[in-house]
């Protein structure tokens, strides 16, 4: 019963960070009600779990890293809260970062469990699997984008206007940019969701949370830098060539992940 509510806060507060990032991108105020909604829904849940966890046991549910992890997102959330309540609108934006951090300590908060059969047919392999490959052609739709925009910028700026990305294509710059921005949101949000359902996945099939093994260490850095990327255009205003340069770097870098570096089999 406890890990059906585990699952169901993880899809409540992976709502709350697509709406949050919806809303930086957009600035629409309905998003970020409903980023702050889903959240309050979950966090809500998590305390009444907690609680009745408590009452259950006659005692307080912290004695493994998985209860200790899933006190942490209480903890984290009811800071977040308190913060908001006396800064308001000031702290919106924290939102779209700590709405993924107690998503993925949720997560990790699961009940480990063994299975030897059928570790490959599930719902969670098959989420895992597909998350990853719709954020690697996202990745790839945000290089070509971030291409165009350098070598046409390029020639532009170079008033070279008969070349073959100025005369050929007819997209503004702004247009491109724009195209790519979404590309690598949109990648990131996936690329959040694959990791969460390979946790889940192989905490019940494996009886690991994480197994450290070259490809997942690989994807969690791959998932940090294009943090990164979100962050320096999202809170530093990096715009232009050097914001496309750092697409193209993520894309080299999903490209060795996707590639070059494979999975131990089970």
């Amino acid at each position: 019963m406890f890990k059906l509510f585990t699952i169901l806060f993880i899809v409540i507060y992976f709502f709350s960070s697509i709406s949050f990032w919806v809303y930086l991108y957009t600035k629409n105020s309905k998003y970020q009600k409903l980023g702050y909604s889903f959240f309050g829904a979950g966090f809500t849940l998590q305390i009444l779990v907690f609680l009745l966890r408590t009452y259950e046991i006659r005692a307080l549910p912290l004695n493994t890293l998985e209860e200790l992890l899933s006190f942490l997102a209480i903890i984290i959330s009811a800071v977040f809260y308190g913060f908001s309540f006396v800064y308001r609108k000031k702290l919106i934006e924290f939102g779209s970062l700590i709405a993924p951090l107690v998503m993925f300590l949720t997560a990790f908060s699961l009940p480990l469990h063994s299975e030897t059969q059928n570790i490959y047919n599930n719902i969670w392999f098959y989420l895992h699997v597909a998350s990853l490959i719709l954020s690697y052609g996202l990745i790839v739709f945000s290089s070509i984008a971030a291409t165009l925009y350098i070598l046409t910028d390029r020639d532009l700026k170079n008033k070279k206007l008969n070349s073959f990305f100025v005369s050929k294509f007819s997209s503004s710059l702004t247009l491109i940019q724009n195209l790519e921005y979404k590309s690598v949101i949109l990648a990131f949000i996936f690329l959040s969701l694959g990791l969460i359902a390979s946790s889940i996945w192989t905490a019940i099939y494996i009886g690991k949370h994480w197994t450290w093994d070259i490809k997942q260490t690989m994807l969690f850095l791959l998932w940090i830098f294009y943090g990164f990327i979100l962050h320096t255009r999202i809170i530093k205003q990096i715009k232009g060539r050097k914001a496309s340069y750092l697409t193209l770097i993520g894309s080299l870098f999903a490209f060795i992940v996707f590639w070059l570096i494979g999975h131990p089999t089970f």
